[in-house]
């Protein structure tokens, strides 16, 4: 059974939260939360691009924020899947380029087990990935974690980044061809991944860049007001990105 802490963080990501506070009350924090594990700020202008807040309050406070990961990380060393599952994914095509390319989810990767949702085609170019969940995976099924689900409908099972897959493509065909991107188009690729444990961390942990929180936050928003970023804090916010990612990476294994 999940504490308090690791049920609050796992409410929190999925978007069940209530109350005013500019972090915990945020329902879509998870744009930012993912977009921390993808380098320099290119999946930042994507779901900027798709008419999604960048929130800058999430990493305002980088001791609140490495607690929440923790708490959430903490989640998924307790939970193991019984038995073997398939679960689907609409995901985004410029994301899943960075999966193929490390052979392993990149961020917390929302999948489910009622097919290919209609909720994830809110984004511009799409890949399908069926995934297939050997029992003993480290993995979060919502509805049994949580006491109460406030998303029945989506099935979800969630894994964690570093989790290393085998990926084989194949061009989409059939029904998959009316599974479409928010303007109309037709999947990109269709793919089946293997899951396979969790990618070892060979990095180096180092402090995080003095300010590049602050970077972050004026990156978000220039990005929400449709302008471009200032260099510098693009470079600086890209440098922290790094080093939380390698943080994060240590944590999660260790």
């Amino acid at each position: 059974m999940l504490n308090e802490k690791e049920i609050r963080a796992l409410r929190f990501y999925i978007g069940d939260v209530s109350g005013s506070d500019p972090f915990f009350s945020d329902p879509k924090a998870y744009v930012v939360l993912n977009s921390l594990f993808f380098p320099d700020i290119s999946s930042e202008r994507a779901r900027a691009a798709e008419g999604k807040l960048l929130n800058p309050a999430i990493i305002a406070d980088t001791e609140r924020l490495t607690g929440f990961f923790s708490n959430l990380f903490s989640a998924f060393r307790k939970s193991i899947s019984a038995e073997d599952t398939v679960t689907h994914r609409v995901e985004r095509y410029s994301d899943y380029q960075l999966c193929r390319e490390k052979a392993q989810t990149v961020s917390f990767t929302s999948t489910s087990k009622n097919g290919f949702l209609s909720a994830y085609r809110d984004r511009l170019g799409i890949a399908l990935m069926e995934l297939h969940i050997p029992a003993g995976s480290l993995c979060i099924d919502v509805g049994a974690a949580l006491p109460h689900y406030a998303k029945p409908e989506e099935a979800e099972v969630l894994l964690p980044p570093f989790t290393k897959l085998t990926l084989s493509e194949a061009a989409p065909a059939g029904e998959e061809l009316l599974i479409t991107d928010s303007a109309g188009a037709p999947p990109v690729v269709s793919c089946r991944g293997e899951v396979s444990g969790t990618a070892a961390f060979s990095g180096e942990v180092t402090a995080l860049p003095q300010g590049g929180e602050l970077a972050g936050m004026r990156v978000y928003e220039a990005l929400n007001a449709g302008k471009v970023p200032v260099k510098d804090d693009i470079a600086l916010y890209s440098q922290w990105k790094k080093a939380l990612r390698e943080l994060l990476h240590h944590m999660f294994t260790n």
